[in-house]
């Protein structure tokens, strides 16, 4: 489910306060302020008084004045003795004050203080101006992510070297908790199990955030046994500390999660629900918003979407997300509910926001699953099969990078559900073994969790009963008259017991007996539908194999006729003595040869329904320039994107390509020469053919119109049927130009001239 429920909301309260700081009362803050040459030790009192002062709760503007006087004393002292440790320290408090004012100019203070502590060699405080130079860099994208993540790295890696342990293990505690923001939580794991190991040797007892934080990320990974381990801690921890901030808040929700995800949906509902009592208590708008997305989720699940919708719409009208996380996770539960009642029309206006989200967010975005959760769900449901598929394959992409195996069951169910509405029932088959793999190995843990915790459950319940019969065999000590009824009436109870255990053991026998029949029924019912549909997948592979071979022979038939055409058109030409016969023939051979060119291509390829334009041009001309005495001359120029076309679209591309270069080999020159063939995408959906050359070109105002010649009737009519315009300029030679809609989707490479079995000049 869902990571960063309650983003940093605890995160200072989850913290272990560090080192006590040094405070003074307000005489002796005047006396070291009126000193004119303080000592080490009154520069110290001075930083810790200003840090007290800085550190406490809001932003209270006398206790801001006194922390900035305090500063501007000790960098003034620090610099008139030349004491550059302190000044250090000086422009580092002066980087917290001005921070607290929301100030971003008290990062180069910061900068200043990491420099001299680095020249100083000061391990320890070049730590702590590393942790303050982090709260300069919010995590809104992945670069200042990384360079907030290294400023932790390096602190914790001086914390340990310095021996400042607690240091050490807060700075590993808030490293791990943005791990998550990557997402890595594998890396967020690693890091927060460093930080608990060094907390529990200082015996802090606080620990409530870090458990909460590392259940959470045991649930992302699928270990749900680790996070109920984890999140029952947490809750037990912060009951034992009286916890009631809004830290506990996150607890219960997190603790509502887990129990969701190993589908124990009433614990889960009643977690929620005490996380929503102290949300209101607090007046945590934020908190409702996300718990209102989370019941929702439950009644969803529960297949109450009406109930979902209600709670939902309340939500969204008393506490409207503001923040765009919580839109997404508004939008995305509010989308999901509209599809299960079926509500598409309504629906659709969540999809659009969560589109425009999606378009404006970074690839690396954690949010961006739930995004696609739901775009994909509502796009299967209007049966827009082929973006729900798009959707479902970068979901599986981000599921393999993060490891949540919850989310690739999610994405390999949802390509299962588009490639078999696609009609691509080869890939479905592979995407829903995936998709049962990934959901047994689901199923698996969190069945091992469940029969975990309700040992420990029984555990406890046997160590209370063992307890009250402890208790009453006292009793019955000090009540030694009795001794003999009690006894008595023990046995009778005992035997009683006994026998209903007998007898309900017996019964439980038999259901068991009567639930294995029925499992083996069900597994022989499915081993027979198994064995059907492997039966089925056999026959239709095999007439999908005679299918591709008789559509091979047919162009080959299709090819081996017009090549006989042809041979019966030279054979006649030998015959002829017109010119006007012979050029018609020899026109007539090479359109032919065109369209023979395109059927030997698709006979040829493993793919029968696309041409390679990039090969099929090349070969085109190679045998238009062998029908011609002193074509070398001419040097052709080739600038075609790697576009596949089909045969509907490609057989009037080569008819253009034929005529347009006949001409300008015939008529174009009268010397040297250069003819240019460019295919090119131009705007979405559309392709530009341009044959161009450098010779006279057609005599001033004298570009032959549709009805010039059968060659450029020819042209117009084919360009009309690729639903496309024919635009001929004569300026510096002849341009024809040719714009039609490309009909296949495929992502264009960038221009290239030269292929690899092509010359740049052929």
């Amino acid at each position: 489910m869902n990571r960063l429920l309650m983003l940093f909301y605890c995160m200072m309260s989850c913290l272990i306060p560090c080192l006590a700081q040094d405070k003074v009362s307000p005489s002796v803050l005047q006396q070291l302020l009126r000193k004119e040459r303080p000592d080490t030790a009154d520069l110290r009192m001075l930083f810790n008084t200003g840090n007290s002062y800085i550190n406490r709760p809001g932003t209270e503007r006398g206790d801001i004045d006194t922390a900035s006087i305090c500063a501007a004393k000790v960098l003034k002292s620090a610099v008139g003795i030349g004491n550059k440790v302190w000044e250090g320290q000086s422009y580092l408090l002066h980087s917290k004050i001005l921070r607290e004012q929301g100030d971003m100019k008290g990062k180069d203070d910061a900068l200043k203080a990491e420099a001299i502590f680095k020249a100083q060699k000061q391990q320890e405080l070049l730590a702590d101006a590393y942790m303050e130079l982090c709260d300069y860099y919010p995590p809104v994208d992945i670069e200042t992510l990384n360079i907030k993540l290294k400023y932790y790295r390096d602190a914790a890696a001086l914390y340990g070297e310095s021996g400042s342990k607690l240091k050490q293990a807060n700075a590993l505690y808030r490293l791990g908790d943005y791990y998550s923001f990557l997402p890595d939580y594998k890396e967020a794991i690693k890091v927060l199990l460093q930080a608990l190991v060094i907390f529990e040797q200082l015996h802090v007892k606080e620990l409530q955030g870090i458990y909460n934080l590392l259940g959470a990320m045991y649930s992302q990974v699928g270990d749900s046994d680790n996070g109920l381990k984890y999140a029952l801690l947490s809750l037990k921890t912060a009951q034992a500390v009286g916890d009631s901030t809004t830290q506990l808040c996150t607890i219960y929700n997190r603790l509502g999660m887990v129990y969701a995800r190993v589908v124990d949906l009433p614990k889960a509902m009643q977690s929620y629900q005490k996380a929503q009592e102290i949300a209101f208590r607090l007046k945590d708008t934020p908190a409702m918003q996300i718990l209102a997305r989370n019941i929702g989720q439950i009644y969803q699940k529960t297949n109450k979407p009406g109930e979902a919708l209600k709670i939902l719409k309340q939500e969204e009208r008393y506490y409207p997300p503001k923040s765009p996380e919580n839109k997404i996770l508004m939008w995305e539960c509010m989308l999901n509910t509209y599809c299960l009642l079926g509500d598409f029309k309504s629906g659709a206006v969540y999809a659009q926001q969560l589109e425009d989200m999606r378009r404006a967010m970074h690839p690396d975005d954690a949010f961006l699953e739930f995004v696609y959760t739901a775009l994909v769900n509502y796009y299967l449901g209007i049966h827009q099969y082929n973006t729900a598929h798009q959707y479902a394959q970068v979901m599986l992409a981000a599921s393999s990078k993060n490891g949540n195996l919850s989310f690739r069951a999610k994405s390999c169910s949802f390509l299962y559900t588009a490639d078999s509405a696609l009609g691509n029932y080869q890939e479905a088959l592979e995407h829903f073994r995936l998709y049962k793999l990934a959901n047994d190995s689901l199923f698996n843990i969190a069945k091992m969790q469940k029969i975990g915790y309700l040992q420990v459950q029984f555990e406890t319940e046997q160590k209370d009963q063992a307890l009250i019969l402890k208790q009453r065999n006292i009793e019955l000590l000090t009540q030694e008259a009795q001794a003999a009824r009690f006894t008595r009436n023990v046995i009778i109870g005992g035997a009683g017991m006994l026998i209903a255990l007998l007898l309900l053991g017996y019964n439980r026998y038999q259901l068991k007996l009567q639930s294995n029949r029925q499992l083996k029924q069900q597994q022989d019912e499915i081993n027979r539908k198994n064995q059907s549909l492997q039966e089925l997948i056999a026959a239709q592979n095999k007439l999908l194999g005679e299918k591709e071979w008789l559509v091979k022979e047919i162009h080959h038939r299709v090819k081996n006729n017009l090549q006989i055409v042809m041979s019966l058109l030279n054979t006649q030409a030998a015959f002829l003595g017109d010119k006007d016969a012979l050029n018609a023939i020899r026109e007539s051979r090479y359109r032919m040869q065109a369209i023979s060119l395109i059927h030997q291509k698709l006979y040829q390829s493993d793919n029968m329904a696309l041409i390679d334009m990039r090969n099929y041009i090349n070969e085109l001309i190679v045998f238009l320039k062998d029908g011609f005495s002193d074509v070398n001359r001419i040097k052709f120029d080739l600038q075609i994107a790697p576009v596949k076309l089909d045969v509907a679209q490609s057989v009037p591309v080569g008819l253009i390509l034929n005529e347009a270069i006949t001409n300008a080999i015939k008529y174009a020159f009268t010397g040297n020469g250069t003819i240019i063939v460019s295919l090119q995408p131009a705007d979405t959906g559309y392709l530009t053919l341009v044959i161009a050359d450098n010779g006279k070109g057609f005599p001033e105002g004298e570009i032959p119109t549709q009805r010039g010649s059968m060659g450029m009737m020819l042209m117009h009519t084919l360009a009309e049927q690729l639903d496309g315009s024919l635009h001929i300029e004569s300026r510096h030679g002849v341009a024809i130009t040719i714009s039609f809609k490309y009909q296949e989707k495929e992502t264009f490479d960038e221009p290239v001239a030269i292929e690899e079995n092509v010359t740049d000049y052929v």
